[in-house]
């Protein structure tokens, strides 16, 4: 019984070995240079996919067009270059920076620290302003009754809330 037990986690333990040593084995070079550059392409079939993750038949034979030419020993940036004729920067997962694509790599920067910017002048412009009389905490002075007939005259909300307190 105990040897059916030993012979039990001695075959888990092996299993365990196994399947950790096939997930971590090296890829080649090749497969390496492969998947970079499949990355950085976007499919022809897929929209808004990589050649890395499109499994269409055309990004297939691009697929297999980029191994091919590593295995030449054709260098990436000749085979972006390649890609790129073909299908002009649309074909490129990311914009270049250079140019106006540029533009679109800093616009985002900018305005952030443009916003970033207008928030602490605002701010320092909100801090500095002398308060207002309402804000004023102080005791308002005594209005005698014929300052206080001349602003019920000139503001009728506040005559009307008048007639209403004294009609209570």
């Amino acid at each position: 019984m105990r040897y059916l037990a030993t012979l039990r986690y001695s075959a888990h333990f092996i299993t365990v070995v196994v399947a950790l040593a096939v997930l971590y084995t090296p890829i080649s070079a090749q497969e390496s240079a492969w998947q970079d550059i499949a990355g950085e392409l976007m499919s022809p079939a897929c929209p808004g996919r990589t050649l890395l993750n499109c499994t269409s038949e055309h990004a297939g034979q691009w697929q297999e067009l980029i191994r091919q030419k590593i295995a030449q020993g054709v260098p990436k940036n000749e085979i972006m270059r390649y890609f790129i004729n073909i299908g002009g920067e649309e074909v490129l997962a990311s914009p270049p920076k250079h140019g106006f694509t540029l533009a679109v790599w800093l616009l985002p920067a900018f305005a952030l620290l443009n916003g970033v910017g207008l928030i602490i002048l605002l701010t320092t412009r909100w801090v500095r302003r002398p308060h207002s009389r309402e804000q004023d905490p102080s005791p308002a002075p005594c209005l005698d009754h014929s300052s206080q007939a001349a602003t019920a005259v000139a503001d009728p909300y506040l005559s009307r809330v008048r007639k209403e307190l004294q009609d209570i």
